[in-house]
């Protein structure tokens, strides 16, 4: 009896312990998500150099058009502002990895939510990081970042309705169609 005991239990732990064993090379991939109708504004990108950022910002522009969001420059009106962050940096078996990190801020200037996420790269060999990210991987980030925005834009909360100085609430609908 004892050893099946044995067995019912080591089983699993020789199998976890195998499994950790085994090297994962990517980032579990994110669903793709349209967000159509949520303003948002990117207020900067920095960490790249600036061949890399011109390049991510439009890949990102596109990967954004793709799934419906609406990007509005900085000095329109926005539900939501964010500041993006990317870095590169060896990893332990010699790749390289570009990480980005997305702040998203509501319209009163809050962090609403952080997104991040990791592509990695060809093994490098200089001691530049940036030497081992290459297009491919630009884009990857820029599809992966677009798809974490995304996702969150379409489980935000929509804002309450402001009152008008009359003390009405006004509604998006009630100020579309005083615009016609």
């Amino acid at each position: 009896m004892s050893v099946r005991f044995y067995g019912f239990v080591l089983g699993p732990l020789a199998a976890l312990a195998l499994a950790g064993c085994q090297e994962t090379t990517t980032t579990a991939a994110r669903p793709r998500v349209d967000a159509p109708g949520v303003p948002v504004s990117v207020q900067s990108i920095s960490g790249a150099p600036d061949q890399v950022t011109a390049h991510f910002a439009g890949l990102l522009g596109e990967a954004a058009a793709e799934r419906k969001m609406e990007i509005v420059p900085g000095d329109k009106p926005a539900r939501f502002r964010v500041r993006g962050y990317l870095t590169a940096q060896p990893t332990e078996d010699g790749q390289t990895a570009l990480a980005f990190v997305w702040d998203v801020y509501d319209e009163s200037k809050k962090r609403a939510q952080r997104v991040q996420g990791e592509s990695l790269g060809r093994r490098g060999g200089s001691s530049d990081p940036w030497a081992g990210i290459d297009q491919t991987i630009v884009a990857k980030a820029a599809s992966e970042s677009a798809d974490a925005i995304a996702s969150f834009l379409t489980t935000a909360p929509v804002p309450e309705p402001k009152p008008d100085a009359k003390g009405k609430t006004r509604t998006a609908q009630a100020d579309t169609e005083k615009k016609r």
